[in-house]
């Protein structure tokens, strides 16, 4: 048999193979059911994980360095004790919310927990060369009949490079139990606003999450064109799973915009899932484009009453909000010359201003909602204070004892539109930022910005990364408050 046709009989075998070649479809659910699923309200405590400190740890993109960064600060939180029960910051995260290649990092926590995190990580990850790897699949020429079908894409070789060499085909059912909830978020390509991998967001397009890859939501985390193409859900939104549009999505609306922008379109966006005939699938990419912090979830959900009562199962005394920004900074070298920037030059910059620009109102929004957070826990705490000394005044002259107290003191609370029940969301809050801006010494400085966003590194650029994290943390006043407070230490 001639070679020609011995190749000829094998390609056409790889056409019949692959050709037909689709991705993975989000499976449908029949019923919601909100006390099952990957839902906060589901993740149990650790032993050494209280509500009474409840840690947010928000995770930007940007490459290996993001994720190196990352793990430096989640490794130094570790060797953070206080307590009489030794606990350290680690064990007290809540919540770990991640955008782009932060993803990877936040969902092998996720999945292994954290002892196998801080000890297997910088091995299983930061020190690969994926980048090369990944490269080397797309460009196979084994790999082209499926990628020619249509229905199959880079973004999802992508994902099923990760599942296979990473995430070893875990599902979020594989999820630890225990705090922290893991939230993975992307863009919703149709809307432009953060479509988080949660049961919560999945209820909105009647999907099952338990049984999607979690090398797929890392993947539409970080799918940033051109070589990462977005990934595809399936929208079953058509009644079918029992769905009811939760009560703010119409108050918001009847509120209008000016009461609050960001819950006015976060209310039009549920509404938005339900519009299947314009809406049956739904496309991610990279979540920078909608909040390159990875912080705009769990902030929003701060917002929401109802939402905020879930999340929380015994009073908070300190909420602490980590924002880890890996946000890189370079010179753009065509301003050197006088000749203008090409077609390539002119597209990465339209991308990718409008995310850093994007980052940096993400940080104001966060720090001007802590600021009216810690006005009106200071109003509540002052109102409160007020109200009980009027009620003890009042009802010991009269010696009417405890049943007047409260009377008096709810009645009083009543006039500042309180609820006795409500009084104890005045914690304290910490909101601490860590970026490479804090580093003092300019050309160091510009040496971390300018890292480069690959899915490779040097080892020694990794390990610096790695190593700046401990500075960086100790250079944000809110966290030297917050050991102050907590009366911590360091392990060595």
């Amino acid at each position: 048999m001639r070679p020609q046709f011995v190749s000829f009989i094998f390609c056409a075998f790889l056409v019949l193979c692959y050709g037909c070649a689709s991705h993975p479809v989000n499976p449908p659910i029949q019923q919601i059911d909100e006390t099952n699923g990957y839902r906060m309200i589901n993740r149990t405590l650790g032993e050494k994980n209280s509500d009474e400190l409840f840690i947010v740890l928000g995770l930007s993109g940007g490459g290996v360095r993001a994720a190196a960064l990352d793990y430096g600060v989640m490794k130094y939180l570790d060797r953070i004790h206080f307590g009489a029960d030794n606990r350290s910051l680690l064990d007290e995260v809540d919540i770990i919310s991640s955008s782009s290649s932060s993803s990877i990092p936040a969902a092998y926590y996720g999945l292994y927990g954290q002892q196998v995190f801080l000890d297997n990580f910088s091995e299983d990850f930061l020190y690969q060369n994926y980048e090369t790897k990944i490269k080397r699949r797309l460009s196979s020429p084994l790999e082209w009949p499926r990628l020619a079908s249509g229905k199959f894409s880079r973004g999802d070789l992508i994902a099923e490079y990760f599942d296979q060499h990473m995430f070893e085909g875990h599902t979020f059912a594989d999820m630890q139990q225990q705090r922290p909830i893991v939230t993975l978020n992307a863009t919703d390509m149709g809307i432009g606003s953060q479509f988080s991998f949660i049961q919560g967001y999945f209820d909105l397009i009647c999907s099952d999450l338990s049984q999607v890859s979690v090398a797929r939501a890392v993947t539409a985390s970080m799918a940033f064109t051109p070589w990462f193409t977005p990934i595809t859900l399936k929208n079953y939104n058509d009644g079918r799973c029992g769905y009811i549009t939760p009560d703010w999505v119409q108050s918001a609306i009847d509120a209008g915009a000016n009461a609050d922008p960001q819950v006015y379109a976060a209310a039009w966006d549920v509404l938005s899932y339900a519009a299947i005939d314009k809406r049956p699938f739904i496309h991610l990419l990279d979540s920078g484009v909608s909040d390159n912090i990875g912080i705009r979830t769990p902030q929003l959900a701060f917002k929401l009453t109802d939402q905020f009562d879930q999340i929380t199962k015994s009073p908070i005394e300190k909420l602490v909000v980590i924002m880890v920004n890996a946000k890189p900074k370079s010179y753009f070298k065509g301003d050197l010359q006088d000749k203008p920037p090409g077609f390539v030059a002119a597209v990465d910059a339209a991308v990718s201003w409008p995310i850093a620009n994007y980052s940096y109102e993400t940080v104001n929004i966060i720090k001007r909602n802590v600021r009216d957070g810690r006005n009106v826990a200071e109003n509540q705490r002052r109102n409160n204070e007020a109200c009980n000394d009027h009620a003890r005044s009042l009802c010991e002259q009269v010696e009417l004892g405890t049943a007047c107290f409260e009377k008096v003191s709810n009645s009083c609370l009543n006039t500042f539109s309180l609820n006795a029940d409500k009084v104890s969301v005045a914690f304290d809050i910490y909101l601490v930022h860590v970026s490479f801006k804090a580093i003092e010494d300019q050309s160091r400085r510009e040496w971390f910005q300018s890292i480069p966003t690959t899915l490779e590194l040097p080892r020694e650029d990794v390990d610096a990364l790695i190593g700046i994290a401990p500075e960086l943390l100790h250079q944000d006043p809110e966290f030297q408050s917050l050991l102050h407070d907590l009366g911590a230490r360091i392990a060595d």
